[in-house]
C-alpha cells in the first residue's frame, strides 16, 4: 500500500512539473510571438503649412509620456489588430531601433511624449528600421471613433513640448517622412 501511495505521489509531481512546462513554453511563445500591425490612423493627402502645425499645437496640453494614458480612440489606432499589445512602446522601453529584427514581438515605433487639448491629440515618437527618423502625427478625437488624421510628417526629437513648438517655429518639423514608409492616406 505505501509503495502505491508513493509511486501514485510520483505520478502526480510528474504530471504536475510537465504541466507547468507546457504551460511555460506557452507563456514564453505568447510573449515573443511576432507584433501585428495596428488599423492606423487615415492622414490628408495633403500637408498641412508650418503655421497650421504651430495653431494645431497652440493651447495647453495635458502632456501624456504612457501610450494607456492617452484617448481610447488613439490606444485602440496604436494596438495589434485582432491582439491586445500597444504597436508604439512608452519612453525607454525596447523598441525595433534598426532593421536587423532580433525580437519580433517588439513594436517599431518608442513614444518621446504626446499631448491632449480638448479634441485635439499629438504624438511625437521615434521609429526604427533602416532610418531611425521621429514623427509628428496631429489628430482630432471625437470618441467613440478612430482619430482623424491632420498631419503626419518627420520632425527632430524633442524633450519637452516647449522644445517641440521650438522645433516646429523654426521649421525642424515639416519634413517628408523617408521614402519607404508610407502613411494611409486619403483624399479627403
Amino acid at each position: 500500500m505505501l509503495k502505491q501511495t508513493r509511486l501514485s505521489t510520483r505520478i502526480a509531481f510528474f504530471v504536475a512539473a510537465v504541466l507547468l512546462v507546457c504551460a511555460g513554453v506557452e507563456v514564453v511563445h505568447w510573449r515573443i510571438r511576432p507584433l501585428g500591425v495596428s488599423p492606423g490612423i487615415e492622414f490628408p493627402a495633403a500637408p498641412i503649412s508650418q503655421t497650421e502645425v504651430e495653431q494645431f499645437l497652440d493651447g495647453d496640453f495635458q502632456l501624456i509620456t504612457d501610450m494607456e494614458s492617452l484617448p481610447e480612440p488613439v490606444i485602440k489606432a496604436f494596438t495589434e489588430k485582432g491582439g491586445s499589445r500597444l504597436t508604439v512602446a512608452d519612453p525607454g522601453k525596447a523598441f525595433q531601433v534598426t532593421d536587423v529584427v532580433f525580437d519580433e514581438s517588439l513594436p517599431w515605433k518608442r513614444l518621446l511624449f504626446a499631448g491632449v487639448s480638448g479634441k485635439k491629440c499629438f504624438m511625437l515618437y521615434e521609429e526604427g528600421g533602416i532610418t531611425h527618423f521621429y514623427v509628428l502625427t496631429l489628430f482630432e478625437v471625437t470618441p467613440p471613433n478612430a482619430p482623424k488624421g491632420v498631419s503626419i510628417g518627420s520632425c527632430v526629437s524633442a524633450s519637452d513640448f516647449a522644445e517641440l513648438r521650438s522645433n516646429v517655429s523654426r521649421g525642424l518639423c515639416s519634413h517628408p517622412l523617408p521614402h519607404h514608409w508610407v502613411p494611409h492616406v486619403t483624399d479627403h
